[in-house]
């Protein structure tokens, strides 16, 4: 694929050391986070422990509000992708978007961690069905902010600054990087979906027959 979605207009190839990096950045962020569960001592592995059988009794006895949830994950992954957003419309917070992006994959990471670290392979299986499928979409909509901010920059410092020849306007960079963030947040909408259905069934499916 040459370019960006076709509504988009920025060439892909001249940045593909930019995707590259961000998902390099992102994995180191996952290896983090499943590293740190070792490094916390008995009592709070217990108590984290706790808190998620909490969890699991709470699946099993309340009904579940579909509307209720998928808003609830639209909302938090929406302002996440939000704050990437609003960080990378300037060269000074890139820093931000990076750790934030740094940040998603630690969670990402401790997560399964600890399911697995807890859990064994009972954590493996709960990790593959109730964490995975959403984060193909939430992590890709991650991605896509994050590497459209780098572009933007890029672009908004050769036109501003370094008088870089080129046929875009400021106003053609920033269309392409809102035509960004509006297909993360589509994505978002897809990954939510995901997790009220698909993870949250196969959640409790899993939960029943531990």
């Amino acid at each position: 694929m040459k370019y960006w979605p076709n509504a988009l207009t920025i060439q892909i190839q001249p940045y593909l050391s930019l995707y590259v990096f961000l998902f390099v950045l992102w994995s180191i962020g996952v290896m983090f986070g499943a590293m740190m569960v070792s490094s916390l001592d008995f009592l709070q592995q217990q108590d984290l422990f706790f808190f998620v059988e909490q969890y699991f009794e709470v699946i099993q006895t309340e009904s579940r509000q579909w509307l209720h949830d998928f808003k609830g994950s639209i909302w938090t992954h929406g302002k996440f992708i939000t704050f990437i957003f609003l960080f990378g419309l300037s060269f000074v917070g890139l820093p931000v978007v990076w750790f934030l992006l740094f940040f998603k994959g630690v969670v990402v990471g401790f997560t399964v961690g600890f399911l697995v670290h807890q859990m064994s392979w009972q954590g493996f299986f709960l990790s593959i069905l109730s964490v995975a499928p959403q984060n193909l979409f939430v992590v890709a909509a991650y991605l896509l902010i994050a590497a459209s901010s780098m572009v933007f920059s890029i672009h908004v410092l050769r036109i501003l600054f370094i008088k870089y020849q080129t046929s875009r306007t400021l106003a053609e960079a920033t269309r392409f990087y809102i035509k960004s963030y509006a297909i993360g947040l589509v994505l978002i909408s897809v990954g939510s979906l995901v997790e009220v259905t698909v993870s949250m069934n196969a959640l409790t499916w899993l939960v029943d027959n531990l």
